[in-house]
């Protein structure tokens, strides 16, 4: 036996016996009612009598013809009615959803099989006039009822309309009434440039089904804050029609049937929604889903915050950056630009980029088949921040690539290297940034674009690395620096660096730092394994010698680990080189071992016979040591074994401790292993 989940009952499908659909059946003015039962089967087969009791709104074929152009269709076109898909959802609207038959109808909210609610009015005239309201204010009149039933069992209730299709309320309609939510979100679709989708998500729309994630006003509010604008700026915003479309699902889909994955949008296919369902909870694009409000023609789901595209999927959303979008693409640049960003995208056209191709006599295959010069010219036109067009200011900012753009605005008017960026395809927003339209491919300015990896670009800066490069060297690191397959960022100490640290360490030049056993480990301290320009060096930064190194600002200087970067951002094949003012040192074993509270009392003793610079850097030649540490319950083990020394203080005024502390770092690892310890990767 089928079943049909109606109103969250599961209902038998059989071919039992219906009283109602009979009676439907066998009435000369219900012969398109009874063709649309036909038409859904679902709805025909659920009407059995086994699933009652029923009270049904039944229409006539009069009612049908007088709704047809609510529903915009043709007078004499009663067929295209019966193809439309939201054809269940209006006949389910048609049956009161009742624990038993209600005849007569009585004043007030019945709700209905589909899952909305109706209205009941009954007029207070002699004879009272019973109608019932969906969509249409006025409702549908009763002309006549009827028990209907098997014989001596009238168990259902049939309620005749002539004057109109009892109608649920659409998309539109109920996003309208709903102004303390919603009202925004109305606003916009009753723009010029939306009222494509205000018709679909009307009645006149085909019968066509949409699911609407729904911004709040208070999310509109919040947008309209973060973007420094007002709504009248927002509803005359070129972009304001893809935005709205992109939070819009052809078809129904409830909270309870999302599936994890993409959904495509009416922005098109380019502008996909993520959709997670964890248990009872939906996220789309990140962002919790609240309430759903069911309407005629699909749901709304209340969301919290105004969904964007990304630059990408605003780019993919117009026909004139298919050249653009086919060239990241090629360049592997697509996840870069879906990321968090924020960016603003110099955008030329198709006909910018033709006009590039036939300048530098290439063909499009060609210009994509040397990928590493396509990501560089790609990356040329994207900075690494949101500039909205009226916030831009004559500036010289870096673009990803690592060379500047000029940017110039004369009262409104902005060029980025010459090149206009005309208002009116200006400010295209993104969820990560903002697009702006160009006519000119920009090129990167002769000697920009960098021919030499990070060791090369260091040794080709005169007289300022020149012992950066020497330890490199003598430290076996030139080659790992070298390598094409990686990226690299390289915090970049000047030769006056050295120098400073090389007394610093207690070495008598230079030329003895470069001699330390542990001059590898400071290296790798100043090298991160990937590409990382200056707008993303924050917070704490994964060093190659594993180290991590922390970064904070002073006013609008950039900290590393306390070295000032005095440089940024020079470009090299391989990575990026920061230059900094000071040599940076990673943890020293002594750092190590005074950050973990279980090894105070070592610590202490060490600090007591001064043994402290021994573990630490200060130390002439740089040695390097693996220490096992014994922990504070270890020296208490110690202290208890009959040693002659009774406690830690004991132990601090020993006038033999250091002889003492030589004998403990070997004995109480070999007696006490269990409570020693091997932490931190120190230089």
């Amino acid at each position: 036996m089928r079943v049909l989940a109606v109103a969250g009952v599961f209902l038998p499908l059989s071919a039992a016996q219906s009283a109602v659909f009979t009676h439907i059946e066998g009435s000369a003015d219900h012969a398109t009612l009874e063709s649309a039962l036909n038409k859904v089967t679902a709805v025909k087969d659920a009407l059995a009598d086994a699933n009652g009791p029923f009270t049904m709104v039944a229409p006539t074929d009069a009612a049908f013809t007088a709704a047809l152009p609510e529903l915009g269709i043709a007078a004499a076109d009663a067929a295209t009615l019966l193809d439309r898909a939201d054809l269940g959802e209006i006949l389910k609207y048609q049956v009161l959803s009742t624990t038993e038959k209600v005849n007569p109808l009585t004043a007030g909210d019945i709700t209905t099989v589909q899952g909305m609610t109706a209205t009941v009015t009954v007029s207070s005239d002699a004879t009272p006039v019973t109608k019932v309201v969906g969509s249409n204010a006025a409702g549908v009149t009763i002309s006549s009822s009827a028990d209907v039933g098997t014989s001596g069992n009238e168990e259902h209730a049939v309620h005749v309309c002539t004057d109109r299709i009892l109608l649920p309320k659409p998309v539109y309609q109920v996003a309208s009434e709903a102004t303390d939510l919603f009202s925004t979100l109305v606003a916009a679709l009753d723009t010029a440039g939306l009222a494509d989708v205000k018709t679909g998500l009307g009645l006149q729309n085909g019968g066509a089904l949409h699911t609407v994630f729904a911004p709040t006003n208070d999310a509109f509010t919040a947008y309209l804050t973060a973007r420094g604008i007002d709504s009248d700026a927002l509803l005359a915003d070129g972009e304001l029609a893809n935005i709205v479309k992109y939070h819009i699902l052809a078809g129904k889909v409830m909270a309870a049937d999302v599936t994890t994955g993409e959904q495509a949008t009416l922005y098109g296919d380019a502008g996909k929604l993520s959709l997670v369902k964890d248990g009872s909870t939906v996220t789309v694009d990140g962002v919790t889903v609240g309430s759903e409000v069911l309407a005629g023609n699909g749901v709304i789901h209340q969301i919290p915050s105004v969904l964007m595209p990304n630059v990408v999927e605003v780019a993919k959303g117009s026909s004139d950056f298919s050249r653009l979008v086919e060239a990241v693409v090629a360049a592997d640049l697509a996840t870069t630009l879906t990321g968090a960003g924020p960016f603003t995208v110099f955008a030329p056209t198709n006909a910018a980029f033709d006009a590039y191709l036939t300048k530098v006599s290439k063909t499009m295959d060609e210009l994509k088949a040397d990928k590493d010069a396509l990501a560089a010219l790609l990356k040329y036109h994207v900075v690494p921040s949101e500039v909205m067009l009226a916030d831009a200011t004559t500036s010289t900012p870096a673009s990803v690539e690592g060379s500047t753009l000029d940017l110039v605005k004369t009262g409104d008017d902005l060029t980025v290297n010459g090149v206009a960026v005309p208002a009116a395809t200006a400010n295209m927003q993104a969820g990560n940034g903002v697009v702006h339209v160009i006519g000119t491919v920009l090129e990167i300015p002769a000697g920009s674009t960098p021919t030499k990896n990070v060791v090369q670009t260091a040794a080709d800066t005169a007289d300022e690395f020149t012992h950066l490069v020497a330890a490199l060297t003598k430290a076996n690191l030139t080659a790992t620096l070298e390598a094409t397959d990686k990226k690299f960022t390289v915090f970049a100490p000047t030769d006056a660096a050295f120098v400073a640290a090389a007394a610093a360490l207690g070495e008598d030049d230079v030329a003895g730092l470069l001699e330390r056993a542990d001059l590898a480990q400071i290296l790798l301290y100043h090298v991160l394994g990937s590409e990382t320009k200056a707008a993303a060096v924050t917070g704490s930064l994964s060093s190659m010698q594993g180290a991590p190194i922390e970064v904070t600002t002073s006013g609008e200087k950039t900290m590393v680990d306390g070295a000032e970067i005095t440089q940024a951002d020079i470009m090299a094949t391989n990575g990026v080189v920061h230059v900094v003012s000071s040599v940076m040192l990673p943890h020293s074993l002594f750092d190590v071992m005074k950050a973990d509270t279980e090894l105070s009392t070592l610590v202490a003793a060490l600090e007591k016979a001064k043994l402290d610079d021994f573990f630490g850097y200060v130390n002439k030649g740089g040695p390097v040591h693996t220490i096992f540490a014994p922990t504070n319950d270890a020296f208490t083990a110690f202290f208890a074994a009959d040693n002659g020394v009774a406690d830690a203080a004991a132990l601090l005024d020993h006038p033999d401790l250091e002889d003492i502390l030589d004998y403990l770092l070997v004995w109480l690892h070999d007696i006490h292993c269990a409570g020693s310890r091997g932490e931190g990767d120190p230089g």
